[in-house]
């Protein structure tokens, strides 16, 4: 219960800081609720793939802690449960937590990233108004900005400048009063009316001007466009990644889809690598109804060092796919010194107990 609280409140707190961009656009893309909700669902899973290794973490030693408080362990331990049967519920619960994490970071996250981009996408040329805020300067791809004075509803704008440098051999800077948005069942189009337009020869330094009623702005030919196209490593299928299709316009895709593969295996294992971390804070040493507040402290430092460790070594092995098994050296080697120390600990007592029957 306490995993599954920590997991709703710390995932609660990203999604809620998310929720305001989302709910921004489709406010001022002028987009029903229902899209809102729609894209809200798909961002989920992104959240819960780095929080679930953390929250079975705090989880566990929330639980365990209040076990010992309750003077619960003391009790298990005086009637003869080995170290091992005292650790069996937290490794279990642990390897659920890692299946589960397997099943989101390689199937259900990346899947969601794919639909969350294409529905922005739909957002972006369905509801364009989503693209302009009042009172910024917005930058629309690469090549151009608009700035709107004020909106008065989804699709009316007041007060507009635009600088559009899509040509190369000419800057455009268009002035207009007002503007709206049209799509008519195809790509989005701004029209602006009782306005100047600024052009500027790059080659011959000429400036031509003109006043227009009325003009037109493409929203559909904007650079950007071609970018929500482009497929991430992280959207993509595990197939994909393993086997990709030689990109000579990014030489590099191949070694990032290769890093990115390993990472949505590796993660996940540091769910068994945390929860050791967890055993060995709580069931090392005496037993205290106090705690041992700098035990813990030196876990919580040891789960923070181990994830920034896995984004580190994740970066690393993008550039270099040699590096890739050390994506999984530091979960291991944790998960693998955690069975020695609940081994030591059994043999420990084992030999306490024959000790014991040996001086009887």
């Amino acid at each position: 219960m306490a995993i599954v609280l920590v997991t709703i409140v710390v995932t609660g707190a990203i999604w809620f800081s998310q929720s305001l961009k989302l709910l921004e656009m489709v406010v001022n893309g002028g987009a029903p609720i229902f899209v809102f909700a729609q894209l809200m669902f798909l961002v989920l899973p992104s959240f819960l793939a780095p929080i679930l290794p953390v929250a079975l973490f705090l989880g566990l030693l929330f639980t365990m802690q209040k076990l010992l408080q309750d003077q619960e362990w003391i009790v298990m331990q005086g009637i003869g449960m080995s170290p091992w049967q005292l650790a069996r519920p937290a490794l279990m619960l642990a390897i659920w937590v890692m299946f589960i994490h397997w099943a989101i970071s390689i199937d259900i996250a990346p899947r969601a990233q794919r639909n969350l981009r294409l529905e922005r996408h739909l957002i972006q040329t369905d509801y364009a108004g989503a693209l302009l805020r009042e009172g910024t300067f917005n930058a629309i791809g690469h090549n151009m900005t608009i700035y709107v004075h004020e909106r008065e509803s989804s699709n009316l704008f007041k007060g507009i400048l635009i600088h559009d440098t899509r040509d190369p051999n000419k800057a455009t800077t268009l002035t207009a009063e007002e503007g709206f948005l049209v799509s008519d069942n195809g790509p989005p189009r701004l029209i602006i009316q009782r306005g100047t337009r600024q052009e500027r020869n790059n080659i011959t330094g000429e400036i031509g001007w003109l006043m227009f009623d009325q003009y037109a702005v493409d929203l559909a030919m904007l650079n950007d466009a071609q970018d929500d196209t482009v497929v991430k490593a992280y959207e993509r299928p595990m197939g994909e990644l393993l086997n990709p299709t030689p990109d000579p316009a990014n030489p590099n895709a191949q070694r990032e889809f290769m890093a990115e593969a390993h990472q949505r295996i590796a993660f996940p294992i540091y769910n068994m690598a945390f929860a050791m971390v967890a055993l060995i804070v709580v069931l090392g040493g005496e037993f205290s109804r106090r705690g041992r507040p700098h035990r813990y402290i030196i876990g919580v430092l040891l789960v923070i060092l181990m994830q920034s460790m896995s984004l580190a070594l994740a970066n690393l092995a993008a550039r270099n796919n040699a590096l890739i098994p050390l994506q999984y050296t530091p979960p291991i080697v944790m998960m693998l010194g955690g069975f020695i120390w609940l081994a030591h600990l059994l043999g420990a007592k084992t030999g306490m107990r024959a000790g014991g029957n040996h001086a009887k």
